[in-house]
């Protein structure tokens, strides 16, 4: 979140559509979120240790999804490139895109931690 208060790297739109604005509901979703991504990442940045570009296309594959729910900013063209374009990019652009698709996975885990600390704590 920026000074203001305001998401930088997600959009909860869809979620509270999905959600029909069901507290309880929505509630339930971020902490599925907080629980999944940063184990998500932890894999990611094994694949990426590994230099193992199917295991990379495939997590972020299965994640895609859940990204798209949640409206995470920004994310989606990165990974659709590496869906494409993992087997043919240079190792540097790979691991390139997979570290900034790790950042903005990190900032979105943030928001959605601080948003479920400020509305249901």
């Amino acid at each position: 979140m920026n000074t203001e208060g305001q998401m930088t790297y997600i959009d909860l739109k869809n979620l509270k559509a999905i959600s029909r604005d069901d507290t309880t509901r929505m509630h339930k979703y971020l902490v599925q979120f907080e629980q999944l991504i940063p184990e998500r990442t932890h894999e990611l940045e094994k694949a990426l240790t590994n230099q193992n570009r199917l295991r990379i296309r495939q997590i972020l594959h299965k994640m895609s999804p859940q990204l798209q729910f949640f409206g995470i900013q920004n994310i989606m063209v990165p990974i659709q490139r590496l869906e494409f374009e993992y087997e043919t990019m240079s190792l540097l652009e790979l691991e390139q895109l997979v570290k900034e698709i790790i950042v903005r996975l990190q900032g979105a885990l943030s928001e959605v931690s601080e948003y479920i600390r400020l509305h249901f704590e």
